[in-house]
């Protein structure tokens, strides 16, 4: 959002709702943004806060409609103004989570927070998006079914939350939501009496129940650690549980337990795990690359694949996280279970095919690309792809439908993915966050997608053998390495192109995975 250099800077909220005023408005309601929550002190506080302290606001406020205007739309910043008498979260109908917070004078739509508040805000709306996402799976007036086991219920809210881009960060999924399963019960609960008539009473659905007491058990620290919630362990818990231990009134006796002292403690941890939180103290998930990533331009590396289509498949898949227990995360990733993808095919959230070329071999900041597998999971015999003269004769393709004794299946998003070179093979591998896959066979409609890959893997092995070649490795100058790439014979299996032009147009496009793969290699002699 771009806004003028000069802002009008004011201490008094009423002031500045008034020069931010709109037409015929009964109660103000306004845009937030830059913004941040904090208590008297001037601490950073997560906006759960508001009900058990005063929290005040800083930030840019706005007019409610955008402006096309942007260089000269209303705006102004107010420092110290509130306290938040309440906050709640919209987007139910459409999908689209947001937070709004209320004072005395109006309320304001939260758009994006100040630097230094982020993560504090991150938190917030992550929960807000579970409870969306899990409300439109319950809601039959969204396309939800309520009817549908609780594994299956949760492993759809997983897998859609995934696909965002607002996904959590930190962990597994699955165990945020229910971890947080008081939180959005309660958020649902409230929004019975504005649920469609044909949608099911939440508050007497189990798997909401269930949900909500499996996240009491998680934080209680005076209890046993309860069995899991996902995966195998769903059933094991049962709803039967929730549905037995209640109270007179009929509450589960977990929930009649909470008091303000306990979610004051709840908040206060999260508060403390927040500030105290880095990339390096994230279980489950591997460092994130501190080398920067040259993003791909799909335009550019488009010739060198198929026109655009569709996943398609007459498989009943099982989703991934029905495979493994919801502890699974918490392993290091040379921990994860392993297995081996046979008949798989790439894409992205719209079904699309799309290149795993587009997706940084190594975690990185400002990923904006997520894509997914479906297969046929079998265990990992060591297989990969042997060296052949004709890519489209090699054994990476498939030339017609074959029976796999395995289990089709569909993964939640590919975290990162190595290439490994043996004895006149390579080996793909991915991983998500439950598991580690080595590819095999693409599916037929796929091995288009995957050849420039293997295509590219191989240049990389012919340049590293031709660098290695060198008296100094120094003395091969891009040019003379272009020249000597173009004369490869047909059958070679990085051949390119006879033409200089067109193999230096295929080096530099497809760059990123070349240089991905030097940074990989342990050759001290290739730096880049």
């Amino acid at each position: 959002m771009e806004i003028k250099e000069e802002v009008q800077v004011v201490y008094e909220e009423d002031v500045a709702v008034l020069l931010t005023s709109g037409q015929h408005e009964d109660r103000p309601h306004r845009r937030l943004t830059d913004f941040r929550f904090y208590d008297a002190e001037g601490q950073p506080q997560l906006i759960e806060m508001s009900t058990v302290d005063d929290l005040l606001i800083a930030g840019l406020i706005l007019p409610l409609e955008d402006s096309s205007d942007k260089q000269n739309q209303n705006c102004v910043r107010c420092v110290g103004f509130g306290p938040i008498e309440s906050w709640s979260i919209s987007g139910y109908k459409d999908g689209s989570p947001a937070i709004w917070v209320s004072t005395e004078a109006a309320d304001y739509d939260c758009i994006k927070p100040a630097g230094n508040y982020k993560k504090f805000y991150d938190q917030s709306f992550e929960k807000a998006q579970a409870c969306v996402e899990v409300y439109r799976k319950l809601s039959k007036s969204s396309g939800g079914n309520p009817d549908l086991s609780p594994d299956e219920l949760l492993a759809s809210v997983v897998q859609t939350i995934s696909a965002s881009k607002g996904c959590p960060s930190r962990g597994s999924i699955k165990d945020f939501i229910i971890s947080h399963g008081e939180f959005i019960h309660g958020q649902l609960i409230s929004l019975e009496g504005t649920s469609n008539q044909n949608d099911k009473t939440f508050s007497k659905l189990p798997f909401l129940v269930a949900l909500r007491d499996e996240g009491y058990k998680r934080r209680d620290f005076t209890r046993p650690k309860a069995a899991y919630f996902g995966g195998s362990c769903m059933s094991d818990l049962g709803i039967i549980d929730a549905e037995n231990e209640v109270d007179e009134s009929g509450s589960s006796i977990y929930a009649s337990q909470e008091n303000n002292d306990l979610k004051l403690a709840r908040l206060l941890q999260e508060e403390e795990y927040l500030k105290s939180i880095s990339p390096e103290k994230i279980q489950g998930s591997a460092p994130l690359s501190d080398k920067y990533y040259i993003k791909i331009n799909k335009d550019e590396i488009a010739n060198d694949y198929p026109l655009p289509a569709y996943y398609k498949t007459s498989n009943e898949e099982t989703d991934e996280f029905l495979f493994f227990d919801s502890d699974i995360h918490m392993c290091d990733t040379d921990e994860l279970p392993r297995g081996m993808l046979q008949n798989w095919s790439l894409y992205n959230s719209d079904s699309r095919l799309i290149s795993l070329e587009l997706l940084p071999m190594k975690p990185c900041a400002h990923i904006d690309v997520t894509m997914f597998v479906s297969g046929v999971m079998t265990g990992d015999d060591g297989s990969g792809f042997c060296l052949d003269t004709n890519l489209s004769h090699s054994s990476s393709s498939n030339q017609g439908p074959r029976d796999i004794d395995g289990f089709p299946i569909y993964l939640s998003a590919i975290k990162e993915w190595t290439i490994d070179f043996g004895s006149s093979m390579i080996f793909i591998s991915i991983r998500t966050d439950m598991a580690c896959y080595r590819l095999g066979k693409p599916s037929k409609q796929y091995t288009p997608w995957h050849e420039p890959i293997l295509k590219t893997a191989w240049l990389t092995i012919s340049i590293t053998t031709l660098l290695n070649e060198q008296s100094c490795i120094a003395k091969l100058s891009f040019a003379d390495a272009i020249k000597r790439i173009s004369n490869f014979e047909k059958d070679h299996p990085a051949y390119i192109s006879s033409n200089p032009a067109d193999v230096e147009r295929y080096v530099v496009v497809h760059g990123q995975i070349i240089l991905q793969q030097f940074a990989e290699l342990q050759d001290g002699n290739i730096k880049c």
